[in-house]
């Protein structure tokens, strides 16, 4: 019987032997399943030791293992001067100093990321003592050498308490009391005991008390790097460990980046201040997307501490008001991104804030925001001379004037979105296409004034579009789509839905010009038949581009398109409902040459057969019961 070994090794495919003489021996791996009880980080050694043969430390300490081949007797033991670790070296080397260092800097980074992954995983770094007989039929445990970043896994079995991010003054009541842990003996008494040392609790992982003052030893520019890492989750549990790690899990340089989308409904006004005054110059980029109950308060506070932030996601937060923008124009310089999605109180005075005080927005988003008009328009484009994306998706008051402001302005718009912008015209479109070479995404969807003369534009001026979408314009015909089909030929992705004057000629000119063509929406679209599909298909984008393809509600869509797609191997999803002349056999069929489409459909249930034979009732069953 054999004693559990607490060694580490630092190795991509680590592995072990142990034998008692030549017959009986127990093998693990970095993966397998065995008595020794190891830790492997990932690096690329190996070692084996035989029982009796090669002398062994066996002070249950994180010990690295580097391409180490005990083979009867011809390996000696190279202590570190700090007696933390063994290293097992090549063949008849002896000790070296060379070998102690690096035996000893290896084994702070080991310990530390073992400590992390503890924390991570049970929420303390204490090893957790089990018995000898538990460890020895306990497999080995393998830590990826990216250990650092995969404890920032938002898939953690225990959630922090959201007070974690309010408070922060009873830390000294979040400490956790150490477990017993195990003595290591001498290489001399172990190899001599078997049986007396077989009876001694081991640490969980081999740990013992040197983990702490190993991980001490390191610089806390090292940790803070480890720490910068994790996500909030991970952050706030390392924070329960101790003092020292809470220090450094709150430090304002591990929280530059931070998305409380998941707690958005704990989130109140203390906790954004006091993670405002802890971060201060560090944050910058923060999602409070969805957290109803944060006030203007809170984002004044947030950006009176905070000036270095670039990117700002309030959408979704009701509650906020011009005063918030205002403060954020007034500290927030740096600012970059914002986004002010469903703000219904925002109005043309944040738009003029954010012009005056934030002369670097890039990006902005004030779809849904019902009270944003051209006066708001205008003045936010002649501050912000760098815009690249606007969206007012859903902003009834945005017109032709707000938009030829934008193209007037800001010539390097690259994403537009002015989805249910009901008043927009052709005109304001083609001095857009005229004046912003460089637009590549454009959304017009429901502006149903716009007619062919904009698509004409756009395909003059606007070549490196990409993401066309113009669903509910019911103007565009065939001539339109021909002329971007042989001038815009890196176009992606288009939302044709409801656009029902386009024919199969248009597929055709889209399946020659748009050779990049992964997504195509054709709902609604009456006019097109099994022919269009065939185009589509026999064009260069369809073999291993053409990726989805929606068909809802196109009243001439046969089975024999589903016999042209086979043909398209990259096709993922296909939209069928209300096809009323697909087949599920076609459909049947389409799977088995392509396993891993989704095809969505609908079959409306069958109409029961009229009677044939007999006499009619003259009253129904209901009239009966009544």
């Amino acid at each position: 019987m054999f004693a559990p070994s607490g060694s580490s090794s630092i190795s991509g495919s680590a592995s072990a032997s142990f034998s008692s003489g030549s017959s009986n021996s127990s093998s693990s791996t970095g993966t397998g399943a065995s008595s020794t009880n190891s830790t492997s980080v990932s690096g690329s050694a190996s070692g084996s030791a035989e029982r009796g043969e090669a002398n062994n430390n066996h002070n249950h300490n994180l010990s690295l293992q580097l391409n180490g081949n005990g083979n009867n007797g011809n390996n000696s033991n190279s202590h570190s001067s700090s007696s933390s670790s063994s290293v097992i070296t090549n063949g008849n080397n002896s000790n070296s100093h060379n070998n102690s260092n690096n035996n000893t800097h290896t084994n702070l980074i080991s310990g530390f990321c073992s400590s992390i992954w503890r924390s991570a995983t049970f929420g303390t770094a204490t090893p957790v003592v089990v018995s000898a007989s538990a460890a020895a039929a306990t497999a080995s445990v393998s830590v990826s050498g990216s250990a650092m970043s995969d404890c920032s896994s938002s898939s953690l079995s225990v959630s922090p308490d959201a007070a974690c991010l309010a408070d922060n003054d009873d830390e000294d009541q979040q400490q956790r009391q150490p477990l017993q842990r195990s003595e290591a003996g001498s290489t001399d008494s172990y190899l001599a005991q078997d049986s007396d040392v077989a009876q001694q609790p081991q640490t969980f992982l081999g740990a013992t008390e040197l983990d702490d003052e190993l991980i001490k030893q390191l610089p806390k520019e090292v940790l803070l790097r480890v720490f910068s890492y994790l996500d909030v989750v991970s952050l706030c549990r390392c924070a329960q460990v101790c003092k020292y790690w809470n220090v450094l899990a709150l430090d304002g340089s591990s929280w530059q980046k931070i998305n409380l989308f998941d707690f958005q409904r704990d989130i109140e006004g203390p906790v954004i201040e006091n993670i405002s005054q802890r971060c201060r110059g560090f944050l910058k980029s923060l999602s409070l997307r969805g957290c109803q109950s944060l006030g203007d308060q809170s984002v004044r506070t947030l950006a009176n501490h905070c000036h270095n932030i670039e990117h700002l996601d309030l959408s979704e937060c009701k509650k906020i008001t011009d005063i918030s923008t205002q403060s954020i124009s007034r500290y927030c310089t740096k600012l970059t991104a914002i986004n002010l999605d469903s703000c219904s109180n925002i109005t043309d005075n944040s738009l003029k804030y954010l012009s005056d005080g934030c002369p670097n927005l890039m990006e902005i988003n004030v779809s849904w925001c019902h009270l944003i008009s051209e006066n708001g328009v205008e003045a936010l484009a002649r501050g912000c001379v760098k815009l690249r994306k606007f969206s007012s998706k859903g902003c009834k008051q945005i017109n032709d004037n707000a938009i030829m402001c934008l193209a007037k302005y800001c010539p390097d718009i690259m994403v537009l979105n002015v989805h249910s912008c009901e008043t927009i015209s052709d005109s304001s479109i083609r001095q857009l296409a005229a004046k912003c070479p460089k637009l590549q995404k454009l959304c017009v969807s429901k502006c149903a004034d716009l007619t062919d003369l904009s698509l004409m534009a756009l395909s003059q001026h606007n070549h490196l579009l990409n993401t066309l979408e113009v669903s509910g314009c019911r103007n565009f015909t065939d001539i339109g789509f021909q002329a971007l089909g042989r001038n815009c030929k890196y176009l992606e992705r288009m939302d044709l839905e409801e656009c029902n004057q386009i024919t199969d000629l248009t597929l055709a000119h889209l399946a020659t010009g748009c050779p990049g063509l992964e997504k195509l929406t054709l709902s609604h679209c009456e006019l097109i038949t099994d022919d269009g599909i065939r185009h589509l298909t026999t064009g260069s984008c369809a073999a291993e581009i053409l990726s989805v393809l929606e068909l809802d509600n196109c009243p001439l869509i046969t089975d024999r398109t589903l016999e042209h797609l086979v043909s398209c191997h990259n096709l993922q999803r296909i939209e069928l409902f209300d096809c009323q002349l697909i087949t599920r056999t076609a459909i049947r069929k389409l799977k088995n040459h392509l396993p891993n489409i989704k095809v969505h459909a609908y079959f409306a249930p069958g109409t029961p057969p009229a009677v044939t034979s007999g006499q009619r009732p003259r009253y129904c069953r209901c009239c009966e019961i009544l």
